[in-house]
């Protein structure tokens, strides 16, 4: 049997159950996830139980694309074992992936486990945590864990949460009211044509 994406698309239609069988039956990994990449938006009646039972599978991108498949799926499943394998698993991208579908679920009872994924020692995790808790900034807890991370050790997190709380606030502060000008740039003739300064008693200037 050839697998292509036409018969991928067919089988996630037509039986659901067939694409867990179809999976099944292939030893390379490569195959693998070439059906988990092509499976595309799920139908609302896709049974996906047999995604499950590839979480442990030893290919930590087959991990990857089940957890991203899992997270396709209309009716809602339960977080808890995601949290565990989170605990367990040793690749950075899993964990990412793993901390991605939990934010996507955009459920207040997550709150508290993302909180503490900013602790963890991975920046590129802590990252993912702060896009996954950014939707919950308004949550006073959640802004104030978020704006402590402005004085994280690594500079991929500082700049995120710069971004997102400080860099309006300076742009703010660095703006003159609109009835006040900087001093340099009193009794001058601004010539919007070439983009020089004319001041009254010394040569053109460059702004």
């Amino acid at each position: 049997m050839i697998i292509s994406k036409e018969l991928i698309s067919s089988l996630k239609i037509e039986n659901s159950n067939e694409i867990g069988n179809l999976i099944s039956k292939q030893n390379d990994v490569s195959t693998i996830n070439f059906i988990l990449e092509n499976l595309g938006k799920l139908p609302s009646d896709f049974d996906g139980k047999f995604l499950f039972n590839l979480l442990n599978h030893p290919n930590k991108q087959v991990r990857v694309n089940v957890i991203k498949t899992i997270g396709k799926l209309a009716y809602k499943y339960n977080l808890d074992y995601f949290k565990k394998l989170f605990q367990e698993e040793k690749e950075t991208i899993v964990k990412r992936e793993i901390i991605s579908t939990i934010g996507r679920q955009r459920d207040l009872k997550n709150v508290d486990f993302l909180l503490s994924v900013l602790e963890d020692e991975d920046p590129k995790i802590v990252c993912q945590a702060i896009r996954s808790l950014i939707i919950f900034d308004d949550i006073k807890k959640v802004s104030q864990e978020l704006k402590k991370l402005i004085n994280h050790p690594n500079e991929m997190v500082r700049t995120a949460i710069y971004k997102k709380y400080f860099s309006n606030e300076e742009n703010n502060k660095s703006k003159l009211p609109h009835t006040k000008t900087y001093e340099f740039l009193k009794n001058v003739v601004v010539n919007g044509i070439d983009g020089f300064v004319q001041h009254k008693s010394s040569l053109p200037i460059r702004i």
